[in-house]
């Protein structure tokens, strides 16, 4: 068993190879995402989602203008929770955007993006790598992320 001091080294080490892959700026907006209901409280996020960070300032997709009057009074809060979660920026302001038409739907979005090919000398190296792990179902529960992660990785070519 892993203890909890150790479990909190290997989730930090995860988080920087992973902001390392995807930049710094697109896993604050993915820990945006996720906390969203939280940070902008769950009336507000079934009819918003964030849409972007630019310099200092998140876009926010809104599902009618009268979703971007009401969030108007609350862009302070907001902007202090969505702060709470950021690592790498802090926002100054926050814009509203209406919703495309062509993506009407604020339930869960399932991303569809194709699983990659892992080239399979790249997955034996991974997984002699992995052997240095003493605990084989942290082995097996290591390379399992690390497969998934190759196989969804669509930021980088190759």
């Amino acid at each position: 068993m892993i203890d909890g001091k150790k479990s909190k080294l290997i989730g930090k080490q995860l988080e920087k190879v992973i902001r390392g892959k995807v930049g710094k700026l697109h896993w604050d907006l993915y820990r945006l995402s996720m906390a969203w209901t939280s940070v902008a409280g769950k009336r507000a996020a079934a009819h918003t989602r964030p849409a972007w960070i630019r310099k200092d300032v998140l876009w926010v997709y809104v599902s009618s203008s009268a979703w971007m009057q009401e969030l108007g009074y609350m862009k302070p809060e907001i902007l202090d929770r969505a702060n709470d979660c950021l690592c790498s920026v802090v926002l100054v302001d926050i814009r509203w955007l209406q919703q495309p038409a062509d993506d009407i739907s604020f339930q869960a979005v399932e991303l569809k993006v194709p699983d990659r090919v892992i080239a399979p000398e790249k997955e034996e190296y991974f997984l002699q790598m992995s052997k240095t792990v003493a605990d084989a179902d942290c082995q097996r529960a290591l390379f399992k992320l690390w497969q998934t992660f190759q196989k969804k990785m669509h930021m980088q070519s190759g």
